[in-house]
């Protein structure tokens, strides 16, 4: 289930039918399901129920019944945690032995892999793309849509296939990890093994903002800038005339043209990126400069990757007399370390070329809204994709519609949709509660909060609750973040907090991966952590057991 609305924009030229076209078919490369088992005109793997998008399970019960060592039980706990679902009914199509073939041939060859050279060329060619961006400005409104079709259907495909089937492929690889340390009964040693593994695509924003924030520390101009707020802060810094402002702005810009791509709610038509929202990024950069070096992600990761190293030299020594779990193990860490900055480095690609296509209609909506004829920028999002043709013909006649979609949008926003729901037996929306009501028990003193350990650590500090990363100019150093969850749009909020604490997560999501690559305690899937957790409590987190500490 999704945290927040679909816009039309999104489901009509990103999501529902174009994403699952690209995702029956990473499926069938991986070898869990024939083409032919997707009904053509209807969306079999996702489901919009009153603007929420929804996974379906059932597929996912079929994919761990066809998987060798899953079940469709496994399943269940991996995407619901401890909310019970209705009982699996097994069908005669879901447990066959050609599939399973298929499938023990995708886990052959991911565990014999040693790289994956085409996640580079991938990320070479989103590059490309990258610097051959068009002048939005000089283009007219057909030629912006022109042009946003043709990255979405020429392009765009392959990144998101490969890095759908990647999520797949690196499921095999927890899972071999999680089975090789199994007899030692330390459910924190996966999370120890995967830490500071290095080449993290969604944390290296972090290591440039970093760098970003000693500019400041070591400027008195760049500080005293910083120091009246984020909100103006690139316009007076582009306006300066000192050379610590302009060497600033030099390497924003630089770090804009790299990252810029990268948002919160990465896979939205209108994804507030850095790249349009600078103020952004530059709040989480006056965060930073206010951490004291110890906090150097650099430093971190080198700390972490010692750490790894020896934990791994003294399982080596426990197992000299068992050569055949030995193997398992190494054989499990090594494909740890391809698969981990791969599937970032999937998401990262796919990301960046996503945002190729969503420029030109961000411009076309800045376009409409000059001329009048939008109330405001992202209007554009309220139109569907194959109406785009008709918007540019007559942008008038769209008014009264893009009204009472964003009147929809809105009061749908309010609710909080079930966590699940059974086809034939959702709840009225007249029944679903507002996001605002309490919705759990406040935790009290005492309380211990269970989640998955994500990176081993332990940290106490005060509760700070942010549900956008705009927000993080409130989070003061030695605090502890809770969050709904995260996306790599958060990753540099990570080095300015103690821990961090999330509602949703697994071990191979993004808040795992970056936690464990910056040296963040992290606990993921706290049930309603932000609502039974509020501002000021004091936490003590313990990344390695996965539990948080009310006092």
């Amino acid at each position: 289930m999704s945290s927040t609305v679909a816009t039309p924009l999104f489901w009509s030229m990103i999501g529902g039918p174009p994403s699952e076209r690209e995702w029956q078919q990473a499926l069938a490369e991986f070898g869990a399901f024939d083409l032919d088992e997707f009904r053509g005109d209807v969306i079999d793997i996702q489901g919009l129920v009153h603007g929420y998008v929804y996974l379906n399970l059932s597929n996912m019960r079929t994919f761990g019944a066809r998987m060798p060592g899953a079940t469709a039980d496994l399943m269940d706990r991996t995407y619901l945690g401890d909310r019970e679902a209705p009982p699996y009914i097994p069908h005669p199509d879901d447990d066959k032995p050609e599939y399973t073939d298929r499938i023990l041939a995708t886990v052959q060859r991911v565990m014999s892999e040693t790289e994956r050279p085409d996640i580079e060329e991938f990320r070479k060619a989103a590059a490309k793309l990258r610097a051959a961006r068009p002048d939005y400005e000089s283009m007219n409104e057909a030629d912006l849509v022109a042009y946003q079709r043709t990255v979405m259907r020429e392009h765009y495909p392959v990144f998101t296939r490969t890095h759908l089937r990647m999520v797949y492929e690196g499921s095999i690889v927890t899972g071999a990890l999680e089975e090789a340390v199994a007899p030692f009964g330390d459910p924190g040693l996966a999370v120890r093994l995967t830490a500071g593994l290095g080449n993290i695509a969604s944390a290296a924003p972090n290591h440039a903002m970093w760098k970003l924030g000693r500019l400041v520390r070591g400027s008195s101009n760049l500080t005293a800038q910083f120091d009246q707020g984020v909100a103006t802060l690139d316009e007076r810094l582009r306006s300066a005339a000192d050379s610590d402002a302009s060497e600033f702005v030099t390497a924003f810009d630089e770090f804009l043209y790299e990252f810029g791509s990268r948002s919160t709610q990465e896979w939205e038509a209108n994804a507030r990126t850095w790249e349009a929202f600078p103020t952004i990024p530059l709040g989480m950069i006056d965060r930073m400069r206010l951490q004291e070096e110890d906090k150097n992600p650099v430093e971190q990761s080198k700390r972490l990757r010692e750490e790894r190293e020896l934990c791994v030299a003294q399982i080596r020594d426990k197992l000299a007399d068992q050569p055949e779990q030995l193997a398992k193990l190494e054989a499990a860490l090594r494909s740890v370390a391809v698969y981990s900055p791969a599937r970032e480095q999937s998401k990262t690609n796919t990301i960046r070329v996503l945002h190729e296509a969503r420029l030109p209609m961000a411009e076309l909506g800045r376009r409409y809204a000059a001329q009048g004829v939008f109330a405001r920028p992202d209007d554009i999002v309220m139109v569907r994709e194959d109406e785009l043709d008709a918007l540019v013909a007559d942008p008038q006649s769209f008014r009264d519609t893009i009204v009472e979609r964003w009147e929809w949008f809105d009061q749908l926003s309010e609710l909080e949709p079930p966590f699940m729901v059974e086809a034939g037996k959702i709840p009225p929306i007249t029944e679903w509660p507002k996001k605002t009501d309490p919705g759990a028990e406040l935790a009290t003193s005492g309380d211990v909060l269970t989640g998955l350990p994500a990176c081993a650590g332990v940290a106490t500090g005060i509760a700070r609750l942010i549900t956008d990363p705009e927000n993080a100019p409130d989070l003061e150093p030695g605090e502890i973040l809770v969050a709904p969850l995260t996306d790599p749009g958060w990753t540099p909020i990570f080095t300015s907090a103690a821990a961090v604490v999330v509602n949703v997560g697994s071990s191979m999501s993004h808040a795992a991966i970056v936690s464990r690559e910056l040296g963040i305690p992290c606990v993921l899937g706290v049930r309603q952590a932000t609502k039974r957790i509020k501002d000021g409590m004091l936490l003590t987190v313990d990344g390695g057991a996965g539990t948080v500490t009310v006092h």
